[in-house]
């Protein structure tokens, strides 16, 4: 490996990011990489060479020119299509895994570890790591600071003297200590994991261009990688999940792969999230036959299935569970034996399954859990029913009966229910998120359709409807079936004459009904390029399968989406007369913005003026300028004042509001103490995330409605924030909050879940 005498190891940091793809700041992330060197014991032991705008020829010069143990790649990854590099001219070159690891494999005696930092890179990472000790690559979309994150963790247990493996925990520590749910992307490759048997030989051509380019396939030569073609009589309607028995199941490697070895594990766990539609029953239903292949018990509960009063008591619903899983493994239901005496459903529950289930057979027991979501909507219940899943987990690492209990867990929505880390299954076990098909899968679908496209329909179709493998498939079906062809079909899709009339009038009759999500969701599909957005409204979308992430910015998952939206989801207009409307017409300026609503108050104002009008006044002017000053330094813009009372509107950051109101409650009471009695004055705040209208020169909305009705629910000094705010930053701050529970608000016709936060 490398010679002892050297006296500074090298990082080589390679940085790209193409015209054509999202802005991403690695100029910063290169620059904290630096100063945490600097400031390390062992710093001095590393060199950092930098290498900007990286074309597949710089890569490879950069590589051979500076000799390094560490590279370190920061900016696009595109999957099983590589990652992106530049071409000469700027936009985005694809290097894909064979073509890095034919590059690394020159390299094997010197380099030691490779960072992709960069989404889903771990397929290259896993191509690299036969060749290099130690890959660490991303295993889905990673956000910009999730990443800064990461690196600068990583970095910095390397230049403090630690191991690699040790610097990648940090790394991976370094994300969630900064309150990003991410920590779980990043993913180690060691070479030692790799059998020599299973290295696969790359052939190294002698020019540099072929060594790091992709060479593109004619995509009329390209044969399906599993399956022949299907009759076209026997074609499946495109509906629910694909059949085990079909060849139109497409896999996307390595997830199929890294399914069938997780679950012949001991105490297995492997948790599925994907949009609707997206194929998340057809590969738990894949699991499950892998593992009766393997002579395993298995048995599929859908919680869509499970009537809406099991899910409102607990004990209900692990009688259900218990039951249905009783009933699935063809076993005598012996419920009422174990569901009596004092002991609480859960302990009940758990003894069901450890004296009965698991010791019927000396086999495992996999169970798939398909539609947890519908257990969300209940925080209580599903706090009870998630706890006890990570309880049996926990027991199969030591218990020999609980090692034989095997979890596939399949949802689509983020999980915001509020689940202590020790006790949630959502941060352990094996995580997979399913991407949308690419170009070659969907290639290989047109195949098996038996369907005769072009490069550029191809194009054409994806264009349309991405990779969505639900949307996809309608598409070919219909075309396969001569019921319309490709050209027709493109341009009815985004209309109600279309295939796809009730998929979209679904997700349209979902978005009328929340005001806050519809007026992002115009936000998003009016812009041409990718924004950011509030993250709990972006995770919404992103669960229904409308949108997709860029970084930390999102896009319409497809133009299907952005024609349909753009056209049907019409931003509201307020009501006017007919008079109001001739009058008004050139004049009326209505702007609708997304964002956080701080409403302030000064406690007993008409008291204190009534007593001392000038001193009030003077005071009321001393505390604002205290809170302007507080609102600037977090971004925040006063919009109004209102005598005593201040309104203060943040873009789409709830995270920045509160840190705002907290420090204003924090100063104003910090100074407070050097005061005499009667020159304090009290204020109360209220924050609400909602849709606020600016027309002309005036604010309007319920959002800004709400907010006031919160500042009254506020004690003196105190902060009141809506459910929507506590949502988003219950992750992203160390908080002291609260719950009130449901409260009615004047003039709002829905009970509101309020939070009381303690400055």
């Amino acid at each position: 490996m490398i010679s002892s005498s050297r006296k500074k190891k090298t990082i080589l940091f390679l940085a790209a990011n193409p015209k054509n793809t999202t802005y991403v700041n690695l100029q910063k992330e290169a620059q904290e990489i630096a100063q945490g060197l600097e400031l390390a014991n062992k710093g001095d032991k590393f060199q950092l060479e930098q290498q900007w705008v990286v074309t597949p020829r710089d890569m490879q010069r950069a590589v051979i020119d500076c000799n390094p143990e560490i590279v370190h790649f920061s900016g696009h990854g595109a999957g099983e299509d590589g990652l992106s590099l530049e071409d000469e001219t700027g936009p985005a070159k694809l290097v894909n895994a064979k073509a890095l690891a034919a590059l690394f494999e020159l390299f094997m005696d010197r380099v030691e570890c490779v960072v992709l930092n960069a989404c889903y890179s771990d397929v290259q990472a896993n191509a690299i790591a036969r060749h290099i000790p130690y890959v660490i690559g991303m295993k889905q979309a990673v956000g910009d600071n999730a990443a800064r994150e990461f690196a600068v963790g990583f970095y910095d247990a390397l230049a403090a003297g630690e191991s690699i493996e040790f610097a990648y925990k940090s790394g991976c520590v370094s994300i969630a200590m900064a309150g990003i749910p991410e920590e779980l992307t990043p993913v180690l490759k060691k070479k030692s994991e790799f059998s020599d048997l299973a290295i696969t030989e790359v052939a190294i051509a002698p020019a540099i261009d072929n060594i790091v380019e992709e060479q593109p396939v004619p995509v009329g030569n390209l044969q399906p990688l599993d399956s022949p073609p299907v009759s076209i009589s026997n074609l499946d309607n495109p509906e629910g999940s694909v059949s085990l028995d079909s060849p139109l199941y497409i896999d996307r490697p390595p997830i199929e792969s890294d399914c069938y070895q997780t679950i012949v594990k001991p105490g297995a766990l492997i948790r599925i999230k994907a949009p609707r539609e997206m194929g998340k029953t057809s590969l738990v239903q894949r699991i499950l036959y892998e593992a009766n292949k393997q002579g395993y018990q298995t048995a599929y509960l859908n919680f869509q299935s499970a009537d809406s009063s099991f899910l409102t008591n607990i004990d209900d619903l692990l009688q259900w569970f218990c039951g249905e899983i009783t009933n699935e493994l063809n076993l005598e239901d012996r419920l009422g034996e174990y569901w009596k005496g004092v002991l609480g459903s859960k302990n009940k529950s758990t003894k069901y399954f450890q004296r009965y289930l698991l010791l019927n057979s000396d086999q495992p027991l996999v169970l798939g859990l398909d539609e947890v979501d519908q257990i969300f909507q209940h925080p209580e219940i599903a706090t009870d029913f998630f706890g006890l899943l990570r309880a049996w987990h926990e027991r199969g690492k030591n218990e020999a009966i609980w090692k034989k209990l095997r979890l596939v867990i399949s949802h689509s929505q983020e999980v915001y229910i509020p689940l202590n880390i020790n006790q949630s299954p959502f941060n352990v076990g094996l995580p997979i998120e399913l991407p949308e098909l690419n170009q070659r899968q969907v290639t290989d679908l047109v195949n098996r359709h038996q369907l005769n496209f072009s490069e550029q329909e191809i194009c054409d179709l994806m264009e349309m409807v991405g990779g969505h493998p639900y949307l996809v498939r309608v598409a070919l079906y219909q075309v396969a079936r001569g019921r319309i062809t490709l050209e027709r079909l493109l341009k009815v899709a985004p209309t109600e004459e279309g295939p796809y009339y009730d998929h979209l009038r679904r997700h349209l009759v979902n978005l009328e009904t929340d005001a806050e999500l519809a007026a992002t969701s115009r936000q998003v599909i009016n812009s041409e390029k990718p924004v950011e957005i509030n993250t709990r409204q972006a995770f919404k979308l992103r669960s229904m399968g409308l949108i997709k992430f860029q970084g930390n910015a999102v896009m319409p998952l497809c133009g299907l989406y952005r024609q349909y939206f753009r056209h049907r989801l019409a931003a509201p207009q307020p009501k006017m007369t007919a008079v109001q409307q001739t009058n008004n017409q050139s004049s009326l300026n209505i702007e609708s913005n997304l964002g956080a609503i701080i409403f302030s108050d000064v406690v007993n104002s008409t008291a204190l003026s009534a007593a001392n009008q000038k001193l009030t006044l003077e005071l009321v002017n001393r505390d604002f300028s205290i809170i302007r000053s507080i609102c600037d330094k977090h971004q925040g813009k006063v919009l109004k004042e209102m005598g005593d009372g201040l309104l203060i509107f943040f873009p789409e950051s709830a995270v920045k509001a509160v840190a705002c109101a907290l420090e204003i409650q924090r100063n104003l009471a910090e100074a407070a103490k050097t005061l005499p009695a009667s020159h304090v004055l009290q204020h109360r705040i209220g924050i609400h995330l909602g849709e606020i209208f600016f027309l002309n020169n005036d604010i309007r909305g319920t959002g800004v409605n709400l907010a006031a009705r919160l500042e009254g629910k506020a004690e003196p000094g105190g902060i009141c924030i809506s459910e929507t705010v506590y949502q988003v930053v219950r992750t992203h701050s160390d908080l002291n909050v609260i719950d009130l529970g449901l409260q009615e608000l004047k003039g709002i016709p829905e009970p509101v879940r309020l939070y009381k936060l303690i400055p």
